[in-house]
């Protein structure tokens, strides 16, 4: 397996180098994101493809009381996410080893959504964005922050896994799944896309 191929789905030796670079790679990016959030204080949200777990602490520390999970198909993932949020699983915390297709929530269960530079790695992903509306109750958010990245560089080219979208196709995704006052920002390469559940 490359470097590469790891980028979707960690792996091995590999896959913990990857979980390391894209902590660092991302931590601008999140510090971003976070300052455009208005994050629940009670109930529970989720952070869907969670990686190593850093964001799922990050909401942990700005919520009182929300439950927060974390869900990444990765096994190494969320073992990392596991020990990052050690001090907080099984009372305010959980990870859980899943895709976004199937998400392990009752209907109109979850407050909040996020979903942090992973979207392009969804297969299916107006069945995911269905499946995000399914378990957010009316009036949850779901929150999609992504990186352009540099635009010289083929990304799926480059990383074969990956599908790129703009942020204009975010919002026409989140349209069709049924979420209402869909908000965008950017700065730089970067933006964030937020919808209400309707």
């Amino acid at each position: 397996m490359s470097f590469t191929d790891n980028f979707g789905n960690p792996k091995g030796l590999l896959g913990k180098l990857m979980l390391v670079t894209m902590e660092k790679e991302h931590l601008p990016m999140a510090k971003w994101a976070f300052t455009l959030m208005n994050i629940p204080q009670s109930g529970k949200i989720c952070d869907i493809g969670c990686g190593g777990g850093y964001n799922v602490r990050r909401l942990l520390e700005k919520s009182a009381g929300a439950k927060v999970y974390g869900i990444d198909i990765s096994e190494e993932s969320v073992k990392k996410a596991k020990k990052i949020n050690r001090a907080e699983l099984g009372s305010r915390c959980e990870i859980l080893q899943g895709s976004a297709e199937c998400l392990p929530f009752a209907d109109g269960e979850l407050d909040m959504a996020t979903a942090f530079e992973t979207v392009f790695f969804w297969k299916n992903i107006k069945i995911c964005f269905a499946e995000v509306r399914r378990t957010l109750k009316a009036g949850g958010k779901f929150i999609v922050i992504n990186n352009y990245g540099d635009p010289k560089i083929d990304w799926e080219k480059k990383v074969p896994c990956m599908t790129r979208h703009t942020a204009q196709e975010i919002k026409s995704l989140m349209q069709s799944a049924e979420f209402d006052c869909i908000s965008l920002s950017e700065k730089g390469t970067l933006f964030c896309v937020t919808g209400v559940a309707k």
